[in-house]
């Protein structure tokens, strides 16, 4: 061993071991904020979900769809009569037929049967993140004012998608009777019957 190559040279200096702090230090910042990041970007936890579910009431808004989806089907049927009183018998089976439909509605509509479904579509939908600053949001004065009238929002839109639908009824009818004719006149050229024609 050399007179200068004594044990304390072989010790790190001062600025050495500060570089060997701080790659330490680095490399264990790095790795929690990988970690958590991780579980940041992890699923939202089923408490959260149905924190947000309960921020928005979606158990009423179940209830209040599978309730427009019964109003409906009855409207219907009395659309179908075209002003047209039934008959006793025809009465028995509208009303059974009415029953049974609401029924399997309310029965496919449950909360019980609605929330885990919902809550999976959840998990895979959004981040945990994203559920807390939903909740968060619905949960101010604007977000519960969003909540309530939402439901009307979608009654509105809906009813003036119908009446859209209406308007463009006889152009669209237009539309087909213009391509059937273009289609039978070519099938006339070539020598195939029309569609439906006897052979």
């Amino acid at each position: 061993m050399r007179l200068n190559d004594t044990p304390s040279s072989h010790l790190p200096t001062t600025a050495t071991a500060r570089r060997g702090s701080f790659r330490i230090t680095s490399l264990a910042a790095m790795a929690w904020l990988g970690l958590a990041g991780s579980a940041w970007s992890a699923p939202p936890t089923v408490a959260s979900i149905e924190a947000l579910l309960a921020a928005t009431k979606s158990e009423a808004l179940i209830a209040k769809t599978g309730a427009d989806l019964e109003r409906n089907m009855r409207d219907a049927v009395q659309a179908s009569l075209q002003g047209r009183k039934p008959s006793e018998r025809e009465q028995q089976v509208i009303d059974k037929m009415t029953r049974e439909s609401a029924a399997l509605i309310r029965q496919e509509l449950n909360w019980s049967h609605m929330r885990p479904m919902m809550v999976q579509i959840y998990q895979s939908t959004f981040t945990q993140e994203e559920v807390d600053g939903q909740t968060a949001f619905y949960r101010t004065p604007v977000g519960m004012a969003v909540v309530e009238k939402m439901p009307a929002v979608m009654q509105a839109t809906m009813a003036a998608t119908q009446q859209s639908m209406a308007r463009l009824m006889p152009q669209l009818q237009a539309i087909a009777k213009k391509h059937m004719a273009e289609a039978q006149a070519a099938g006339a050229a070539a020598g195939t019957p029309p569609a439906g024609a006897k052979p």
